[in-house]
């Protein structure tokens, strides 16, 4: 952990290359300094079905869910949620430009006793 799921409209990927935006916000992950490097992924999805509002055909979305684990306050959560909404927001500006796109983020934190496991990039990254 953690992970960092971006959903969006599949007429996004049309507007935003989806590899830079991976890259763009790992690295706004790595430099809140409180995410281990080795845990970090990015990863985003095309919802090739979706009804947006009032199904405009302009209408899109990108819902960015980041998954935690647990151990950091509520103030060091909210720092590094504020943090990607802002990286994302300038990612998107040309989307929130216009009256048809949605842009939205939510921090859920894992629970380690109903998690596992299994990770050898750990080590190698390892401080």
């Amino acid at each position: 952990m953690p992970h960092l799921i971006i959903q969006y409209s599949e007429n996004l990927g049309e507007q935003v290359n989806m590899t830079e935006l991976c890259a763009v916000m790992s690295k706004a992950m790595q430099q809140t300094g409180l995410f281990p490097l080795a845990g970090i992924r990015v990863r985003a999805h095309p919802m090739p079905h979706s009804s947006i509002a009032d199904e405009h055909p302009n209408n899109a979305f990108a819902d960015m869910i980041l998954r935690i684990g647990e151990g950091r306050s509520d103030e060091q959560k909210a720092a590094a949620g504020a943090a990607l909404m802002e990286v994302a927001k300038s990612a998107f500006a040309a989307q929130l430009a216009q009256p048809h796109f949605a842009l939205s983020l939510e921090i859920i934190e894992i629970s380690k006793r109903f998690s596992w496991k299994a990770n050898s990039i750990h080590p190698r990254l390892k401080n």
